[in-house]
């Protein structure tokens, strides 16, 4: 169900100068800037002009490869932030959920202190833009509901009934997501290995 891919944008940290023209391919390039552009500054506060300095592509490009402009662009990258959190999901070979979740957690809580708690609540703050870019909310949105998918799918292969895990993998996106939000206000991860331990104790078998 899930492919294994390069390492995700979770854990990339990027440097701030402009990108050379040879990295990988232009979209690819666009979007990681943009991705680290809106984490550090918001995305009302980044411009087109300031992706395209900084990936170092031309202008036409930017639309060839999103026609729909910075709306496009923040869809394709909440879309690559949940394709990363899916591959953390994957790479584990933990036969329990309880164990892909502490696994999971550990890498999440890596790139969070890496970039000094700029990661963690991105999909919160589009979804905070959700009337003026109703794109972006709705892929925000479906960026859970696959999250949330996917866990599910785990407690379904440890035995539990259909309705509890849809309920039990609800909440344990909730915790997380809360958890990376105080974690975030407080520059501490301390609220977000809690509600990691809590999220996985509520998965355990």
């Amino acid at each position: 169900m899930i492919e294994a891919m390069q390492p995700p944008l979770l854990l990339q940290t990027a440097q701030h100068t402009a990108l050379p023209a040879h990295a990988p391919d232009t979209r690819e390039r666009i979007l990681t800037v943009a991705h680290r552009l809106f984490r550090k500054r918001g995305y009302h506060a980044t411009g087109l002009n300031d992706i395209l300095e900084a990936a170092n592509a031309p202008k036409g490009s930017l639309y060839h490869h999103f026609p729909g402009g910075k709306e496009a662009i923040g869809v394709s990258v909440v879309e690559k932030i949940a394709s990363g959190l899916l591959s953390l999901l994957a790479q584990s070979r933990a036969r329990s959920t309880e164990t892909v979740l502490r696994q999971a957690g550990a890498q999440m809580l890596l790139g969070m202190e890496k970039t000094n708690y700029e990661l963690c609540t991105l999909f919160a703050a589009f979804t905070a833009e959700r009337r003026t870019t109703p794109k972006l909310g709705m892929a925000v949105a479906r960026a859970y509901g696959v999250l949330t998918a996917a866990i599910e799918t785990l407690l379904l292969r440890d035995g539990l009934t259909l309705r509890v895990a849809k309920d039990k993998a609800l909440l344990v996106t909730a915790l997380l997501e809360g958890g990376l939000l105080v974690s975030q206000a407080h520059f501490d991860s301390a609220a977000f290995k809690l509600a990691l331990k809590q999220a996985a104790l509520l998965c355990r078998k």
